[in-house]
């Protein structure tokens, strides 16, 4: 009874904070695309809505994530847009404003992973290979962005709701040591209070074919719930450091888990210091009997 108990007193905490999470957790509303032409054009551009945003962090290096790369080359989608993040130091397309997103607002640990429209987690080889599946059985509502507009390097647009506004530049990168070429790499990042109404980013610049992508987000730490069919399968570790972490199915905070496993470890020592102290009141009564 002492062990249930304990069990469901390091639990109540949990459910509560699991709520004000809720309330104060990160959120992505709209998803908006330019070409990189437009950048430099005097002729305004519109901008596309898209359906799905996937962000997908990689590395060069990481050799698992040439299956994943393959895999989203066949996703032939043309209303999912892939935002490719490298936020490994070690490669030569590291982008520091990707690790910042990486570990401290979708708090990850592996890599490869995928964030599909700001809501689900794909994390690992095997799990990445779910894409398309998870794909057809998310609907996303993106919204909240009017009157987006961009030309000379002004970009403008009204917001209905959410707190800041990001502008992403991707272009097509190589591959260091493949034959194969990164389409979508996220190569510079600006950030804007989604109030202004107005930014100029002409700064950022990328090669034909580039794409600009604004997100209409509420900052703060995302929430992330997985959306794999398999989700004990393999994964592959990070090789930086973080102090991100990832959210369990279950809703159960890792600290949390810690605790319960620390309650079981604790009962299960219970038996052997009673039977200590059992002994240990013996002794001196063996004493006095002599």
């Amino acid at each position: 009874m002492l062990l249930i108990a304990l069990i469901m007193a390091t639990q109540i905490p949990s459910t509560t904070s699991s709520s004000a999470v809720d309330d104060e957790s990160a959120g992505l509303f709209d998803v908006m695309i330019f070409d990189a032409a437009c950048v430099n054009s005097s002729d305004p551009c519109d901008a596309e809505r898209v359906v799905h945003l996937v962000e997908y962090y990689g590395a060069d290096w990481c050799e698992p994530c040439e299956l994943i790369e393959n895999e989203m080359d066949m996703l032939n989608r043309s209303d999912t847009f892939v935002l490719q993040h490298h936020p490994s130091v070690v490669d030569e397309s590291f982008l520091s404003a990707s690790k910042l997103r990486f570990e401290y607002e979708h708090r990850l640990l592996f890599i490869p992973s995928i964030v599909i429209d700001g809501q689900g987690l794909l994390t690992g080889s095997s799990q990445g290979l779910e894409l398309s599946n998870a794909l057809s059985l998310r609907e996303s509502n993106f919204s909240g962005l009017n009157n987006v507009s961009l030309s000379s390097g002004n970009l403008s647009w009204t917001a209905s709701r959410g707190t800041s506004v990001s502008v992403w530049m991707t272009e097509a990168a190589p591959h260091p040591t493949r034959n194969r070429t990164h389409p979508t790499l996220a190569t510079g990042m600006m950030q804007f209070n989604a109030t202004d109404g107005f930014a100029n980013i002409s700064a950022m610049t990328s090669e034909d074919g580039g794409k600009v992508v604004v997100l209409l987000e509420k900052t703060g730490v995302y929430r992330l719930v997985t959306d794999s069919q398999n989700p004990t399968g393999g994964m592959d570790v990070y090789d930086g450091n973080t102090t991100g972490f990832e959210t369990n199915t279950d809703g159960v905070s890792p600290g949390t888990q810690a605790a319960v496993w620390t309650v079981l470890l604790i009962a299960s020592l219970l038996p052997a210091m009673y039977m200590r102290w059992s002994i240990s009141k013996q002794a001196p009564s063996a004493v006095e009997e002599e």
